[in-house]
Order: structure tokens, then C-alpha cells, then sequence
């Protein structure tokens, strides 16, 4: 058994908020993070692929192939996106 780990990083924003509290009870509770601006962070998403060696390639996983997912599925949907806002679907 073999593993492989691929690390991808993006930046995302959002706000904390409660919808059903008032814009007060909603400072008090998150302080700054629930500004109208809200605030960003950059995150690390690291994905292992396991498996057994494929005989005819030599390889677990296509690393070009495994890149192109990640680039699709993470990147394109989540990089300098407002969570909150944007409509991401995953």
C-alpha cells in the first residue's frame, strides 16, 4: 500500500453572522469577523490518494490528472471567493 499526498492553497473570505440575530448581538458575539466586510483566510487543503502501485504505469495516481481535479473541484469553485456570498457548489 502506498500513499500520496498533494497539498493545493487558495484564499477565501466570509463573515460570521447569525441571520436571525440583530447586527449588536451579532458584534458581541463574533467581534470584527462579523463586520459587513467580513474577513478572509488562506487555507491548505492537503488530499492523500492510497493504493497499490498500477502494474502497467508504475504509478498510484496520475499527478498531472490528479492536479487538473483539484485545480476543477477546489480551486476554480473556492479561490478568492466570499463563502458567505458566492454561490459555491461542491
Amino acid at each position: 500500500m502506498i500513499y500520496i499526498t498533494k497539498k493545493v492553497e487558495f484564499c477565501a473570505g466570509h463573515r460570521l453572522v447569525s441571520p436571525a440575530w440583530s447586527p449588536e448581538k451579532n458584534r458581541e458575539a463574533f467581534g470584527p469577523c462579523a463586520s459587513q466586510g467580513g474577513h478572509g483566510h488562506n487555507y491548505v487543503l492537503e488530499v492523500t490518494v492510497r493504493g497499490e502501485i498500477n502494474a502497467d504505469t508504475g504509478m498510484l495516481v496520475n499527478l498531472r490528472q490528479l492536479k487538473q481535479v483539484l485545480e476543477r473541484e477546489i480551486i476554480e469553485r473556492l479561490d478568492h471567493r466570499d463563502l458567505n456570498a458566492d454561490p459555491v457548489i461542491l
